[in-house]
């Protein structure tokens, strides 16, 4: 048995891997471990207690599930006194998902199950077989992110961001951490102050900070911030692909065009910080040239992360300060 880190590691890793598009049943029983509910009613269940802004729409085609049987699965779970719809209340139209308290309870019992149902997978394996089967999805993930850069990109553009982009990319941001990290009245305030700074005269903002948008549909699937530090060091922050809009390359192509203004300001070192363990963004990186440079924990916004430093050095290098976010 590993020790307790890389156990709980590797339960994560086939857990993500399993919750992918290419392995959606995988591991899992059809019934979840004597569970009452389906393997589609636990997911359905699980996803509404990770995305507190779900809607039917949204978990339809994030699922693949078709509308009508969504509606009836939804409607028998709302009747069973496990979720509700409730109204927004900026847009009385939409109608987002949330758990009941005793959604929550079930939530918390599926998730447990889950990690239990995959810790008896793994146990029958050896050591030497669990490593093989991490290296193995690394692998998987890789080839399917290979696959997602070479795809033709004629479905969104990349374009630089406008005063008009501010509030939507606000809420896209805020959603995200909230989404992650639960609701922080100080990470909008500091939002509005990095936006801020996007759209201040041309002349000053060349130094501050630059913006891309990818746009699909008429609608943002994402963006990136460049921020120059000084005149040697610039950092990417407000990083970030819209859920439903990932596995189409969009992050790496973000990324490419920040690493380009980056070779052509003049700056000598980028930097890129992130929360630990986002294997696809530290394949992102890594495959770009960045070197993971520092494991630091910080406190932002009244919380402790645990965060990664990687850096892209065209030149002379020297420690790294944090970033002001």
């Amino acid at each position: 048995m590993p020790d307790s880190l890389i156990w709980k590691q590797r339960i994560r890793t086939l857990r993500a891997f399993n919750h992918s598009d290419i392995m959606q049943a995988g591991v899992l029983r059809e019934r979840l471990l004597h569970s009452s509910y389906s393997l589609t009613e636990s997911r359905v269940i699980l996803e509404i207690s990770w995305d507190p802004c779900l809607t039917a729409t949204h978990l339809s085609r994030h699922l693949g599930l078709d509308p009508g049987y969504l509606s009836r699965l939804l409607s028998r779970l709302e009747s069973g006194g496990v979720i509700e719809r409730p109204r927004s209340e900026k847009d009385g139209r939409r109608r987002a998902l949330k758990l009941t308290p005793q959604g929550e309870k079930i939530a918390e019992l599926l998730n447990r199950r889950v990690d239990d149902d995959i810790a008896e997978y793994l146990a029958v394996l050896s050591d030497e077989d669990q490593a093989r089967l991490m290296e193995a999805i690394r692998t998987i993930e890789e080839i399917n992110a290979s696959r997602s850069d070479r795809r033709p990109d004629s479905r969104y553009f990349l374009r630089e961001a406008e005063p008009s982009d501010g509030e939507r990319m606000a809420r896209a941001y805020e959603n995200l951490f909230e989404q992650t990290f639960g609701p922080q009245d100080g990470f909008r305030n500091i939002l509005n102050d990095t936006l801020a700074g996007l759209f201040e005269p041309a002349e000053e903002r060349e130094f501050r900070a630059r913006c891309w948008i990818a746009e699909m549909n008429g609608e943002s699937a994402g963006s990136i911030v460049l921020e120059r530090l000084d005149d040697c060091r610039m950092h990417v922050k407000l990083f970030m692909v819209e859920p439903k809009r990932r596995g189409l390359g969009i992050g790496g192509k973000l990324l490419d065009e920040a690493i380009r203004f980056f070779v052509g300001s003049g700056c000598d070192r980028l930097f890129v910080w992130t929360v630990r363990n986002r294997d696809k963004l530290q394949s992102l990186l890594s495959k770009r040239g960045f070197k993971l440079t520092e494991l630091p924990s910080v406190s932002y916004y009244d919380m402790s992360f645990d965060v990664e430093c990687w850096e892209l050095s065209l030149g002379r290098r020297s420690n790294p300060s944090a970033p002001r976010e």
